[in-house]
């Protein structure tokens, strides 16, 4: 037999493999290319050195080869000659050098910066890179044009910094027996890691057999490899998860040494909302067998009540667990069937069934610790909270886990860091601390500081409005149309976006998003690929790509930690930069190249070392960066990282399992209440007009059961639509790439709207219909695929079509963008979280055939015909 003297995989050519890690989607797979020895990339795969995906990879990370050599790609620097400006129309580029188009990009921003700096809006949404979404900040300017964040998770990542001090969450799939996920696919199809996790989950089902329950209203990837799935009316959730809190606390199905010991349950409550404190500030706490107050802390104190009415100093006083005990009062799954339609038996076998597998009172030892083993966990994620009452939904999920004492425990709902850099346990930012009263520190905001409240606002989307929220970008629609009403005494005139593309993810009405770009007196777009956004642009500064660039970083990892490097596996192809000598060259022609440095070495922790911190005048790679990443994190150089690849180990157990040791939960938001209260007197010190309207009652220390207002909507609009997205367009960045276009336009889910069959016989519908799909704020046009895999009262809309006409002829058009479905006002945005309603309340009206309109160029209705239905 013939001796092979270069190894051989898959047919490949001799060439070299490097390690590096993905950029496909925002998480960091890591990753082993190989370069032939002609310099081209033809094959990605997993690294299995990694404990975090083991050497899987989604068809995302295969594909990124095809976005590297992407002919469509911006290869130089280029300015706008067209002074026409709208969606579609050819921006007639001209390509120049990158010392004019700086100078250019330089010029036009001082003007603003001299003018008003509140006049540039931002949109940086490169999430591998969060150190450049603090540029704006050099500027002073805290203004944010984007959906990046708030869409998504507006309540989920403040919850998750009220309860874990951490920016996500996932069940720890280690031990888990009882998994739910709700309205997300982690663990199959979308979310955190995707391919690790399902390497992960895959595992737990074969090795332990652990179940899976799936709550949402269509039947995805996720709910078709579940052992059950519940259908679910869009926007119910929340009443679903209270449904599930009324069966454990009314048959005591809770773990009530975990409330007593760990949380702030049995603190009581006052009627202002506030817990009852004496002079000094210490809160009271029941005393059930003496039947006396006492202070949380005295040593005297023989056992937590967490039920009852009691009386201190006059003012009648219930534990924090009583006054959701009375709130569940109200949310008995036979009340909550009428809103969710899942059978009240349903709801209450699976609070059983995740009562008795959480195994309440059972311990397990782990690297010395004897912790609490709570084998059961509620998961979780857009589909479910992303609502207007985000802030509560979020919070009803968590306290599903709480009552059977399955937060940050093995087996249970475990809090996720965003960027392992930034975190430890007794210090840094995202740390966990001790807070006042024996509780742990709230961490609402995790992307950056709370930004102050200002009068006029400063912002046009109002973020110093949202003490506890995460950017709502999508109210700058909402508040320039009403300027005068929103004290805006500015109008913005200036974009800079970076891997950005807010046309796509704002919602709202299309037509004054295009009318606020074609107001803009300058906009310069960093990027990759031609977008619906950067289409607009006057100037296009190309960045390198993922297979062409450094970068260190661990981004919302579930179970693993350490730094993952990406390196360039080709030099760059074009003249192309990176981001970071980008921003630095622009950050030196308007002088704040001192202030750029000094927060990059706050943003990146650099200051935690100081042989790491960046010179305030010099100017520094993206290698260079890298490197610095690389040693915070453990000493050492990027020679080493070369060769490993990463520096990935599972999550050390002190930092997965309870970090806050010691402290308590907050089971009870008083945060919020506090935020709420402090935010009206500012609005009435500064006699804000509006005040009065603000939406109060969407502060609640505790969930309630009052239905979003998208079930308000006029009873014409009888169906529910909503987005999903499958792995293969998971976050993003899959536009016009032909390996995932091959994956999703074979596929009827994402190339048609999926209808119950039962709902389309009574509407006299049928497969491949032309419909009209209005909300009462917008509509598109989509041909319909029937399923049983939909609850009968969804309307089930692929990403996949939710694109409009752009330069990239790659792309796919559909019928128009979901979101434009949805409104971008305050009555359906979250005044708590900044999350705005993700669903929308719609009609379907039966069209004769596709619109001249939608058909001309649209190549994805002609790939509609004859897909057959969705089964």
């Amino acid at each position: 037999m013939e001796t092979l003297t270069q190894p051989v995989q898959n047919s490949m050519k001799p060439g070299k493999w490097l390690n590096s890690s993905c950029k496909m989607c925002i998480h960091s797979c890591t990753t082993r290319i190989h370069v032939t020895e002609d310099g081209v990339i033809n094959k990605i795969e997993g690294n299995p050195t990694s404990p975090s995906n083991n050497g899987r990879l989604c068809p995302k990370g295969n594909a990124a080869i095809m976005r590297h050599y992407d002919p469509a790609r911006f290869r130089t620097p280029l300015r706008r000659t067209n002074p026409e400006k709208g969606p579609g129309v050819d921006p007639k580029w001209e390509p120049i050098g990158w010392d004019e188009a700086l100078d250019l990009v330089g010029r036009e921003l001082r003007k603003t910066l001299d003018d008003d700096p509140r006049k540039l809006m931002p949109a940086i949404n490169d999430f591998q890179k969060l150190f450049l979404w603090a540029w704006p900040a050099a500027l002073g300017n805290a203004n944010y044009l984007s959906s990046v964040g708030n869409f998504c998770g507006g309540g989920y990542h403040p919850m998750n910094g009220f309860i874990h001090a951490a920016f996500a969450a996932a069940n720890d799939v280690n031990y888990c027996n009882y998994w739910i996920n709700n309205g997300g696919g982690d663990g199959f199809s979308s979310h955190l890691h995707t391919a690790a996790q399902a390497n992960h989950v895959a595992k737990a089902r074969v090795e332990r057999n652990m179940r899976v329950v799936v709550i949402e209203p269509r039947l995805s990837i996720g709910a078709a490899k579940a052992n059950e799935w519940v259908p679910i009316r869009p926007a119910t959730d929340r009443q679903f998860a209270l449904g599930l809190a009324h069966v454990l606390v009314a048959e005591k199905l809770y773990d009530a040494k975990f409330l007593k010991k760990d949380t702030n349950a049995p603190y009581l409550v006052g009627p202002d909302g506030y817990f009852v404190r004496n002079g000094e500030g210490k809160i009271y706490v029941w005393d059930a067998v003496d039947n006396r107050a006492r202070l949380w802390d005295d040593p005297e104190l023989n056992d937590f009540a967490l039920e009852g009415t009691y009386t201190i100093d006059g003012k009648p006083c219930r534990p924090a667990f009583q006054k959701f005990k009375d709130i569940l009062g109200d949310c008995s799954p036979e009340q909550m069937e009428k809103l969710t339609t899942v059978p009240a038996a349903t709801t209450r076998r699976i609070a059983r069934e995740f009562a008795k597998a959480a195994q309440i009172g059972s311990f397990i030892e782990i690297d010395g610790r004897v912790l609490p083993l709570r084998p059961a966990a509620y998961n979780y994620y857009r589909g479910a909270q992303g609502h207007k009452y985000s802030a509560m939904a979020n919070h009803a999920f968590k306290l599903v886990n709480f009552l059977v004492g399955a937060i940050d425990t093995p087996g249970g709902h475990v809090g996720v860091t965003l960027d392992d850099q930034m975190q430890d346990i007794r210090g840094g930012f995202g740390a966990i601390r001790p807070g006042e009263n024996g509780m742990l520190q709230t961490m609402p905001h995790q992307l950056h500081p709370e930004v102050p409240f200002s009068w006029p606002p400063n912002e046009t989307h109002l973020m110093g409005f949202f003490p506890i929220g995460v950017d709502p970008g999508h109210l700058t629609q909402h508040t320039l149309a009403n300027a005068d009403k929103f004290g805006l005494d500015y109008q913005p005139d200036t974009l800079l976006m970076c891997h950005s593309n807010p046309l796509w993810n704002l919602p709202g009405d299309r037509e004054q998003w295009y009318d606020l770009l074609r107001s803009m007196r300058f906009i310069v777009a960093i990027d990759i690929l031609p977008n619906e956004s950067n289409e607009w642009a006057d100037v296009i500064l190309p960045s390198h790509d993922l297979l062409e660039s450094w970068n260190m970083t661990m981004i919302e990892p579930p179970h693993h930690e350490g730094m993952c490097l990406r390196q360039p596996a080709t030099p760059p192809l074009y003249d192309t930069k990176s981001e970071e000598e980008i921003f630095y060259e622009i950050s030196e022609r308007l002088g704040l190249l001192e202030t750029w440095n000094g927060i990059l070495n706050f943003v990146n922790g650099f200051h935690q070392k100081p042989e790491l911190l960046l010179e305030p005048n010099r100017k520094y790679s993206d290698r260079e960066i890298a490197e610095r990443k690389g040693k915070l994190w453990n000493g050492q150089g990027l020679d080493w990282y070369v060769e490993h690849g990463h520096a990935v180990t599972p999550r050390r157990p002190d930092k997965w399992y309870r970090p806050w040791d010691g402290m308590r939960l907050h089971f009870y938001l008083e945060d919020i209440v506090r935020a709420r209260d402090t935010l009206r007197q500012k609005m009435e010190a500064a006699d804000v007009p509006f005040r009065h309207e603000w939406e109060w009652g969407d502060y609640q220390p505790l969930p309630t059961a009052v239905p979003d207002p998208v079930h308000l909507e006029p009873a014409d609009f009888d169906l529910y639509a909503i987005t999903f997205k499958d792995i293969q367009i998971n976050f993003g960045e899959s536009i016009g790439n032909p390996w995932i276009n091959d994956i999703v336009f074979k596929d009827p889910v994402h190339t048609a709207v999926l209808l119950n069959p039962k709902t389309a016989r009574e509407k006299r519908l049928d497969d491949g219909d032309v419909v009209r799909i209005e909300s009462p704020y917008g509509a598109i046009v989509a041909k319909l695929a029937l399923s049983e895999g939909v609850h009968p009262d969804a309307v089930c809309v692929s990403n996949a079509l939710s694109r409009v006409a752009t330069q990239n002829t790659g792309v796919r058009h559909g019928g128009g963008n979901f979101n434009q479905l949805l409104p971008a006002n305050l009555r359906h945005t979250d005044a708590c979280s900044g999350q705005p309603e993700t669903v929308a309340r719609v009609r379907l009206i039966k069209l004769a055939g596709v619109p001249t309109d939608v058909a001309a160029g649209n190549s994805v209705f002609g790939k509609m015909s004859g897909m057959g239905r969705a089964h």
